[in-house]
């Protein structure tokens, strides 16, 4: 991607922690090969925001853990054979993880990546994933997992009403990691 001088979108899969030093090794490919500083990071995830940080944790668990589950045996995951071509090596010792944690603590690894909890914690996550990857935009996925179209629509709302305007403050600060 960085020789092709094309920005990154992160669909969260990792540790924020791995991503980052990836993101370091495509800045400097970067750098090296076009001459200047690569675009700002986009980031994207599964949100849950919820006023009740206990109802956010269960909904989040149920929606986003079952969005997960889905990707989990849709991509076949826990296969053999997946992350063995070029450039997905991480998958496959991904692959041996997660069939090493079980199905509840591979949930919980996946909720670990995403946004959700209360108005206050959604913008905090963000600001960190934010700061961490140096991202200036954010994509967030509302609706997945069979979530009832009124639950999506109200996770969306309050999402736009309280921790949008938050993040938008937050444009012009430096988003390098802190």
């Amino acid at each position: 991607m960085a020789k092709l001088g094309i920005g990154i979108l992160i669909i969260p899969q990792k540790p924020w922690e791995a991503v980052a030093l990836e993101l370091a090794e495509y800045r400097t490919i970067y750098r090296q090969v076009n001459g200047g500083e690569p675009l700002p990071t986009i980031a994207a995830g599964w949100v849950f925001c919820d006023r009740n940080a206990d109802r956010a944790h269960g909904m989040a668990t149920r929606y986003v853990g079952g969005y997960w589950k889905t990707a989990l045996r849709h991509y076949e995951m826990a296969a053999e054979h997946f992350g063995k071509a070029k450039g997905y090596e991480y998958y496959e010792q991904m692959a041996k993880n997660l069939s090493a944690l079980g199905a509840g603590a591979s949930v919980e690894y996946f909720l670990n990546l995403q946004v959700w909890g209360t108005p206050d914690q959604c913008v905090e996550k963000i600001d960190q994933i934010r700061r961490r990857v140096n991202a200036d935009h954010f994509t967030g996925v509302f609706s997945y997992a069979g979530m009832p179209y009124d639950e999506a629509e109200r996770n969306m709302r309050l999402f736009a009403a309280e921790v949008m305007p938050e993040i938008k403050k937050l444009n012009g600060v430096s988003a390098q990691a802190a």
